[in-house]
């Protein structure tokens, strides 16, 4: 689909960040006419290397293939990945439990971040123009004293240390979860609310290497998780017959099987021991202590925020992960912020790219999308319990069953949380509220039912055996 330029006046857009979301929302922007350019703090992830460009793997959904169809880059982001249409569970013994996310057979596309995040910096680049300038840190930017069209002044500081400013009809900060653009807004004291949250949960990355055939190891077409409880390995296929891999697990045990190697190994036989036949002992110890067997892969930290508003006056504006960072285990953190960009379009295109409409875009964007990123960001987390736990019991099982049994009886009354999540656009609040009243609905039905075997065992027990 081709966007058409807004007969309106041309605006000077500085996006602070050239990750996912700041290069989809500069391609948007430029192909409705408008002047963009990028700062990004980090080096040009075109020239990254395969250590330094290791990180989890994402999974695309529906709500961010809608917002890639808009500006036409949809088929060629889907096919550089691998469509993922269930998960395997894999116990402690090494058994596996298939499921498909519904019946339908949709699925999600399992993609690596920095091969995407290279692909959409070439793209806007060489196909749509766009002047994005690396290693350049954002430091401040101010409202131009004396300025009728009240612009803002950003000051960025380059790789030699040289300041560099430039102004902005509007500023929009899509750097991520430690956000300076957002410090920015806290400085001048426009949150309302503001809460970031580091989570117990840390993280750290492995591969699973294609076979000597170079094909997958595993299913190809399944996301493969190991859930111990307290802790959780996932697992997901890349094009090159290859799973990235990522464990989650509280500090405290990171701590303990980091102690030394043999500690490493005994964690992995014991907790993953099919996983252990895949990678080898040997790849466990380079991979976490290195090749020269003394330095530690120290894991990363997962993260959550939560700000209200998402804008500061009619001049800056939050995106992605600077706005609504979440724990990844619905998949939506991406697809989240893609989202943001396709309602962001919407809504210019409703009032006008104009210095008079931007108070009220702004503003409407905000009222709009803070209780969604609020709403994910809880289904989220609250997923995670599910998957490290849950998953692997009977009442996991017993409800998924209660779920698609409802869903086959009711499609349009009832449709289960993932999909609703994953495979629709519904707002995720209106999602959340549905979930809420699933779960009472399901709990009153076992508890009737429970109630119900209760009752016939008991008229059972006194028909034979007191009654005369």
């Amino acid at each position: 689909m081709s966007l058409s330029k807004p007969e309106t006046e041309r605006l000077t857009v500085v996006i602070v960040g050239a990750g996912l979301v700041g290069c989809i929302q500069a391609i948007y922007l430029t192909k409705r006419g408008q002047h963009v350019t990028i700062y990004e703090q980090l080096e040009d992830p075109r020239t990254w290397s395969e250590e330094r460009a290791r990180s989890i793997n994402l999974t695309m959904s529906p709500r961010g293939q809608t917002a890639l169809r808009e500006i036409g880059l949809e088929d060629q982001i889907v096919r550089s990945g691998v469509l993922a249409k269930g998960r395997v569970v894999h116990d402690g013994k090494g058994n596996r439990t298939h499921s498909l996310y519904n019946e339908k057979g949709e699925g999600i596309v399992s993609l690596k971040r920095t091969k995407l995040n290279a692909f959409l910096v070439e793209e806007a680049i060489t196909t749509y123009n766009i002047p994005i300038h690396f290693e350049h840190s954002f430091e401040k930017c101010d409202a131009t004293p004396g300025d009728p069209e009240g612009q803002e002044t950003c000051v960025f500081r380059n790789k030699d240390g040289e300041q560099v400013t430039v102004k902005a009809d509007l500023v929009i900060g899509t750097d991520g979860a430690h956000s300076a653009v957002r410090q920015e807004m806290f400085n001048r004291k426009k949150l309302n609310f503001f809460k970031q949250e580091y989570h117990d949960h840390w993280y750290t990355e492995l591969v699973v290497r294609a076979g000597a055939d170079g094909k997958h190891q595993m299913e190809p077409d399944m996301l493969h998780i190991w859930p111990r409880e307290q802790f959780m390995l996932i697992t997901f296929p890349n094009q090159n017959g290859t799973f990235s891999g990522t464990l989650f697990m509280p500090a405290e045990k990171f701590d303990e099987i980091l102690g030394s190697k043999e500690v490493l190994v005994r964690f992995f036989n014991a907790e993953f021991p099919d996983l252990v036949r895949l990678v080898g002992e040997d790849y466990l110890r380079k991979h976490f202590f290195g090749e020269d067997g003394h330095t530690v892969k120290r894991p990363g930290r997962l993260i959550s925020n939560e700000v209200r508003p998402y804008h500061s006056g009619r001049s800056i504006l939050l995106l992605g992960d600077a706005a609504h960072a979440m724990v990844p285990f619905l998949g939506q953190g991406m697809n989240s912020g893609f989202e943001d960009c396709w309602i962001l379009d919407k809504i210019f295109q409703k009032h006008g790219y104009s210095i008079e409409t931007l108070g009220l875009v702004l503003d409407e964007f905000s009222n709009q999308r803070c209780e969604e990123g609020k709403a994910i960001s809880e289904m989220a987390f609250e997923h995670y319990v599910e998957l490290r736990s849950d998953i692997a019991g009977f009442s996991f099982y017993v409800r998924k069953f209660l779920d698609n049994m409802l869903f086959r009886v009711f499609p349009d009354k009832w449709v289960p949380q993932y999909t609703m999540v994953a495979f629709t656009n519904k707002p995720y609040s209106e999602c959340r509220l549905e979930v809420e009243r699933q779960k009472r609905v399901i709990t009153w039905t076992l508890i009737s039912v429970g109630l119900a075997f209760l009752v016939t065992l008991l008229a059972i027990f006194l028909k034979w055996c007191v009654w005369p």
